[in-house]
């Protein structure tokens, strides 16, 4: 029986253990899809090397920001119209980085801002077919290794060892069915570095 949810995202470990978590497959954003799909998690890029705003250059913002919100927005096509005729949920998976800035990303910043904007645009124009689109927040460490992650203020929680599994509990109840008047919102589950109002 193929699985109801699937996780779309880089071959790395938050997308390994979302798909574990969720007891879905970690499929390629490109890959084929199985039928019967319900839910979708699409995991954005990992965070590059931090590079001073003066030295981004053509080269690097095309590949830092439009090739990167350009997978992400065929991603999202590619899920909704697998999910295109009994409806369906769509969650994104982004690092905090986009609400809160840091020095050294400015390119892969305004790539995950523009992608949560895209996401909300999304929601918008899908719901009334039956698909819903939210995103989850997490800490920038999750998406590389941590270095450029000293850009937030402390954590309120800061015990990480069951970070992962916090993002997945988010990403399960957005994936919930039922939740129609829940639409392009962002759960922030980074231990409190980023508290929106």
């Amino acid at each position: 029986m193929a699985p109801s949810t699937v996780v779309l995202g880089p071959d790395d470990a938050l997308s390994g253990t979302l798909a574990s978590e969720l007891d879905a497959v970690n499929i390629a954003p490109e890959g084929e899809l199985p039928a019967g799909v319900t839910g979708a998690v699409v995991v954005a890029d990992p965070c590059p090397r931090p590079i001073d705003a003066v030295m981004v250059e053509g080269d690097d913002w095309r590949r830092h920001v439009d090739d990167s919100m350009w997978r992400m927005l065929t991603a999202l096509q590619h899920v909704r119209s697998a999910l295109a005729t009994g409806g369906g949920r769509i969650v994104v998976v982004v690092p905090t980085i986009g609400m809160a800035g840091a020095a050294g990303l400015v390119a892969y910043t305004t790539a995950i801002e523009g992608i949560r904007a895209m996401a909300k645009s999304a929601a918008r124009q899908w719901s009334s077919s039956g698909v819903a689109v939210n995103l989850v927040a997490t800490p920038l460490s999750l998406f590389g290794d941590g270095t450029a992650a000293g850009h937030l203020t402390a954590p309120a929680v800061t015990d990480d060892s069951t970070l992962v599994h916090t993002v997945a509990e988010s990403v399960k109840f957005l994936l919930r069915p039922g939740l129609d008047h829940l639409a392009g919102e962002t759960i922030v589950a980074d231990g409190g570095s980023v508290m929106l109002p």
